[in-house]
């Protein structure tokens, strides 16, 4: 099995949260335990055991996917959803993307639900078996702020109003 690399970029420091590392102790994947997108096992021996913490109600609970789809996905994510807003053919498919805004934090909602679907709002933290560190769940490349809400603009240039069909909102 490669190496993943984990860039130190993604390393958080330490917070002053009651459920921070220093305060919870992290689990170990259970016996069985594949991930449900390389159905691969996810066990203690390879290190590729992920945890993840919702917000604001910060649980910890295991990932469904193992560190080298959590580590892909938070380098590609954000990069990916901008592609298929500028290429996408398909209006109703670029409102959907365009309703939420360009993501911030990795998601995914079968393998990273969140712990608390009323009240969560997104992965805050990972914690990586592998090197028992916390890391920060921001997207390569995604942006912040002012620079979201611009970026955001732009891509809602992608909308056209005239033509709109029946069944485009669905």
């Amino acid at each position: 099995m490669e190496k993943l690399r984990i860039s130190s970029s993604s390393s958080s420091s330490s917070s002053s949260n009651s459920n921070s590392s220093m305060n919870y102790k992290h689990g170990k994947p259970t016996e069985g335990m594949c991930c449900l997108c390389t159905m691969e096992d996810i066990t203690e021996e390879d290190q590729n055991y992920v945890e993840y913490q919702s917000y604001p109600s910060m649980k910890w609970q295991p990932a469904q996917f193992e560190l080298c789809v959590v580590q892909q996905l938070l380098d590609t994510q954000f990069q990916q959803y901008v592609d298929r807003v500028k290429k996408t053919d398909c209006q109703a498919e670029l409102r959907r993307l365009l309703s939420t805004g360009p993501p911030i934090y990795i998601s995914d909602k079968v393998a990273l639900p969140l712990a608390n679907e009323d009240s969560d709002t997104h992965v805050c933290k990972l914690w990586f078996a592998v090197d028992g560190m916390e890391h920060d769940a921001k997207l390569k490349g995604a942006v912040e702020g002012t620079a979201r809400d611009e970026l955001w603009n732009e891509l809602r240039e992608f909308i056209i109003v005239e033509g709109k069909e029946e069944g485009d909102d669905e």
